[in-house]
């Protein structure tokens, strides 16, 4: 194969990037003719995972489509017009675009229908977003996290997500390893052995409200003798830890946390959701009260095989944590013994990454 460039569009949340970069990560490992270039805006997280990760980020116009109207949405398509040129002017160069949603994503599928382009689309949200069904109207490749979004989409390929290759090499461990890998965890994090663990997170960038709700509820962990892993987000204040809560601005070893998890409570982002779901640990999902309602559905897919709890964001509060927390924990102590993987694909990136490679043929 000759010199083979692949354009990612995937920006905004750590959802559609993280996913993007095992695809490119595994190409890169399949061929190293192949040129993985990222494309994205200023401000989302793209801007500290994608060059980490030692790919090149190309940065365009951000134009997300206005949900209401004010200023921005007077201003939207001059700003949208200018991210059409950008992406097109990149989109010139390559040969094939993968997209992984998002608004990035629908000016670079726009760019590369008009100019011929193959466009391969990875939609991880069990309820597909904007952007990708208009991927999938112009004639993209379509693959899917999960099986209800072909109710959506046409002509679609259940693969899964592409997960971090630490979050699968945990999953793939048995029993015997996964403690061990647990006790390493422990002494690499400075937890207690001796207590059960809650890792809570609220998205890549956090949530303000779960930070609310966890302060107020830190006397019930306690009681319970339960110790709390609690990321914040990088733009919101560190609070101080204790003898049984320990604060992160942000978790880069997610693996390690997950490992000493006994109970997750986090946002149901399709990313989180495959995550736990592979790993087996019981999640209360709080699903985000915006979008689509591709959060809900996407926890849902965890929740009917017994994985995982789901609570409406206005309902999650710390009196109801304090109400609810032991049996919550019961019942993830019950389903942790049952689970294993349920049975999750944990090849996606190879997947995802085998379709690019046909598409460069």
């Amino acid at each position: 194969m000759t010199k083979k460039t692949v354009l990612f569009a995937a920006a905004g949340t750590a959802g559609h990037v993280e996913p993007a970069l095992a695809v490119a990560r595994w190409l890169r490992s399949q061929n190293s003719e192949i040129t993985c270039l990222f494309v994205g805006t200023h401000s989302g997280v793209e801007n500290s995972l994608v060059e980490a990760a030692g790919f090149e980020l190309k940065r365009i116009e951000k134009a997300a489509f206005p949900r209401k109207i004010n200023l921005q949405a007077l201003t939207w398509k001059f700003r949208y017009l200018k991210s059409l040129y950008q992406a097109d002017r990149l989109v010139k160069g390559a040969d094939v675009v993968v997209g992984f949603g998002g608004y990035v994503a629908a000016s670079v599928y726009l760019a590369a229908k008009m100019r011929r382009k193959q466009i391969i689309i990875h939609e991880a949200n069990a309820k597909p977003g904007m952007a990708n069904r208009l991927g999938n109207f112009l004639g993209g490749r379509t693959l899917v996290a999960f099986s209800s979004a072909d109710k959506v989409l046409d002509h679609v390929d259940v693969v899964g997500i592409p997960l971090r290759s630490e979050v699968i090499y945990l999953a793939k461990m048995s029993a015997i390893d996964r403690v061990s890998a647990r006790s390493t965890a422990i002494k690499k994090l400075g937890i207690k052995d001796s207590q059960p663990t809650v890792v809570i997170f609220g998205g890549s960038l956090g949530s303000v409200k779960f930070n609310s709700v966890i302060e107020h509820s830190l006397e019930a962990f306690k009681n319970l003798d339960i110790q709390v892993i609690h990321s914040v987000g990088r733009n919101n204040p560190l609070p101080s830890a204790t003898q049984n809560y320990f604060p992160f601005s942000y978790i880069e070893d997610m693996a390690s946390v997950y490992a000493v998890a006994d109970l997750v409570i986090a946002r149901s982002g399709a990313v989180s959701v495959f995550e736990t779901g592979a790993l087996g640990i019981f999640t209360l999902y709080v699903p985000l009260p915006i979008g689509n309602g591709e959060q809900v559905q996407n926890a849902q897919q965890v929740v009917s095989i017994g994985g995982g709890m789901l609570i409406d964001n206005s309902e999650f509060s710390a009196p109801w944590v304090s109400e609810n927390l032991a049996k919550i924990m019961k019942r993830a102590s019950e389903y942790r013994v049952l689970s294993g993987n349920s049975n999750f694909p944990l090849d996606a990136d190879a997947r995802v990454g085998r379709y690019v490679l046909d598409a460069l043929l």
